[in-house]
């Protein structure tokens, strides 16, 4: 019965979020006004007739129907192009360049170019199988009607927020550009493809709004990052057995060192011609091998549906330290549970960070448990590793149990554990042997100076 009901709510929920968007997006602030304003001078004027609330009354209606014809009668076709960047960043506003081009013959003044963000509206199945954190937690009334579930997934489902730029007039068949620019407010890839130009009346009440001719275009928005004094990480660059060592080039390599003579077994790629030719024999060009140290960044993603903001910080922190590693010096291993255990590796002759802070933007909560295989890849790379970071979203016991295993394998641990807490949430416990740092999510950044200071000490 109640999931009858929900599914009719859909379709009602749906058509009115779609109402109200087109309205939004036709009648201004100031239409809004005149329009309230209309039925209230006509009720004082219907209860005291005085010929100045007739006039008063009939300016509204005026101005009403002047907008109305003036709104109407306005018409554009326009092709635009975005010239993008790849990546932008949460909480940063985007600017990006459009250059727009004005299809038919007549001269285009007084008009706004608008990128809307896509259609946060969610498909039937998800919003019929989906549970707003703490639903369960509502009256009879609201957990059968669902009014703040779809409010929820509508607010979870918006990307960006923008505002319409006035552009310059246009003549016919010429094109102009103009800066565009939205506040990307969530992590992930942004499909840009409902771009409208806003036609305003000369009143300024109601104004038109038409979709342009466009390309889609997709921005890669990554995780927010804070500022990060960094530490200093266990592990340098060395010239020892015990690191790893990466290499575009197969065989030996690494800082070169001095010349000799060629030996029976030297690769032929080696050998250095110009003192051959000096010399008459063979030389060889010798090398130091050089072995780079590996760090590993674990993740906790299998976290509850209610603990969404706690994992979005987690996902900033490990962006903020995934950003502080030189990795041109160093290998980084981001290994975390995502339908089954993951490990991607940036640094030195393999990938650029961005490449992780790409994987970071579109990881999501994984509900079903699967941290034993977590366990499981984060000790067999833990023997070629020299420091851990290991960012979790909650503590217990079967935490607990892999972070002293961990440690007991000989790896240098930095443990932070994400919590939804005040600023009095900071602070160091103990999860058996190994040292937590407790990090509020409304205070990330003293909680990552306060780690800072703790290494560097």
């Amino acid at each position: 019965m109640r999931r009858r009901v929900q599914n009719r709510l859909y379709r009602l929920y749906r058509f009115g979020s779609k109402a109200s968007f087109e309205l939004g997006q036709r009648i201004t602030p100031f239409g809004w006004m005149v329009i309230i304003g209309c039925p209230f001078i006509g009720f004082v004027t219907a209860m005291y007739p005085r010929d100045t609330l007739f006039r008063l009354l009939a300016i509204y209606f005026a101005v009403i129907g002047v907008a109305l014809i003036g709104a109407w009668l306005r018409r554009a076709k326009i092709r635009v192009r975005r010239y993008l960047p790849r990546y932008a960043t949460v909480g940063e506003r985007l600017e990006y360049t459009v250059r727009y081009e004005n299809l038919t013959r007549f001269v285009l003044r007084n008009f706004y170019l608008n990128e809307l963000a896509p259609d946060p509206i969610p498909s039937r199945e998800l919003f019929l199988h989906s549970t707003e954190p703490g639903e369960e937690l509502r009256n009879t009334f609201d957990q059968t009607f669902v009014a703040y579930r779809w409010m929820w997934m509508i607010r979870r489902r918006l990307l960006l927020k923008s505002e319409a730029v006035l552009a310059e007039p246009v003549g016919g068949k010429m094109s102009g550009t103009v800066r565009v620019s939205f506040l990307p407010i969530r992590r992930g890839v942004i499909q840009l493809e409902r771009m409208r130009v806003v036609l305003p009346d000369p009143l300024g009440c109601f104004q038109r709004s038409w979709r342009v001719e466009q390309e889609k275009d997709t921005v890669i928005v990554l995780p927010k990052r804070y500022r990060f004094a960094g530490f200093q990480i266990d592990g340098e660059s060395r010239s020892q057995l015990g690191g790893d060592s990466s290499s575009s080039v197969a065989g030996q390599s690494g800082e070169f060192v001095s010349l000799r003579e060629y030996r029976p077994g030297d690769p032929p790629k080696h050998i250095h011609w110009p003192s051959w030719g000096k010399t008459g024999k063979p030389i060889i060009k010798e090398y130091e091998d050089v072995f780079f140290p590996r760090y590993g960044l674990v993740l906790d993603t299998v976290v509850k549906a209610e603990m969404e903001r706690v994992f979005e910080e987690a996902i900033s922190i490990a962006a903020t330290f995934a950003s502080s590693v030189d990795t041109e010096q160093s290998l980084l291993d981001l290994m975390f549970v995502q339908q089954g255990a993951q490990v991607h590796t940036v640094g030195k002759n393999v990938e650029r960070v961005d490449k992780m802070l790409e994987v970071l933007a579109g990881l999501d909560m994984e509900t079903s448990p699967e941290w034993d295989e977590l366990v499981k890849m984060v000790l067999k790379h833990a023997e070629a590793m020299t420091t851990c970071i290991v960012v979790l979203c909650s503590l217990d016991e079967e935490r607990v149990e892999f972070l002293e295993r961990l440690a007991a394998s000989g790896v240098s641990l930095s443990v932070l554990l994400v919590v939804d807490e005040g600023a009095e949430g900071h602070g160091g416990e103990s999860a058996g042997s190994v040292r937590v740092t407790r990090v509020s999510v409304h205070q990330v950044e003293a909680g990552l100076e306060q780690l800072s200071g703790a290494r560097s000490s």
